[in-house]
């Protein structure tokens, strides 16, 4: 483990991001979710998916920017010590909330589901990325929670990805995507 960072499992902000995923799919939006936990373990932040909902004072919304980590961020405003921060969400980031994770010096990045198609290790391998060499990326740290993630995920990237995408969700999570109509 390295010094400055949670040790408590990863389990347990996994399954808070999962929460969160459900709670924006619940709302009408992209089941996707966030914490930030700090070096002793504490959630300081909390982002859901609000692309669907209404943007308030207190959360960015209605906007397709709106993902689950950077409601988080504009919620948490300027991050201390982010470097001894945890990233945890319940679908890998996509380039924009990757590299926003990244740009703001967020030392650990853990997600449950791979996402094939969106999530930015499709688009560049995490470690290629100058701004990305301080961040430490931990995809899929839990065989259990990641099928959950895939299950909850898999209707939107049917819904919302090409044919290409859904294909690489389906081989990716063939036994996750073999019942989504």
């Amino acid at each position: 483990m390295t010094p400055g960072r949670p040790t408590a499992p990863h389990r347990t902000y996994l399954q808070e991001a999962l929460a969160l995923a459900r709670e924006a799919q619940a709302s009408g939006s992209s089941p996707v979710g966030a914490v930030l936990v700090d070096a002793g373990g504490e959630i300081i932040g909390r982002g859901r998916n609000r692309v669907g909902e209404a943007q308030t004072p207190e959360h960015v919304g209605a906007a397709s920017v709106a993902h689950a980590e950077m409601d988080l961020f504009f919620a948490a405003g300027k991050l201390r010590d982010p470097e001894t921060l945890t990233l945890y969400t319940s679908l890998e980031p996509c380039l924009m909330c990757g590299g926003a994770s990244a740009l703001l010096g967020v030392g650990r990045v853990v997600w449950a589901t791979d996402d094939p198609w969106g999530g930015s290790g499709r688009l560049i391998k995490w470690s290629d990325h100058p701004a990305m060499q301080e961040t430490q990326v931990l995809p899929c740290p839990d065989p259990e929670l990641e099928a959950e993630g895939a299950r909850l995920f898999a209707p939107e990237a049917k819904r919302a990805f090409p044919d290409e995408g859904w294909a690489l969700w389906q081989e990716r999570y063939p036994a996750e995507t073999a019942d989504v109509e």
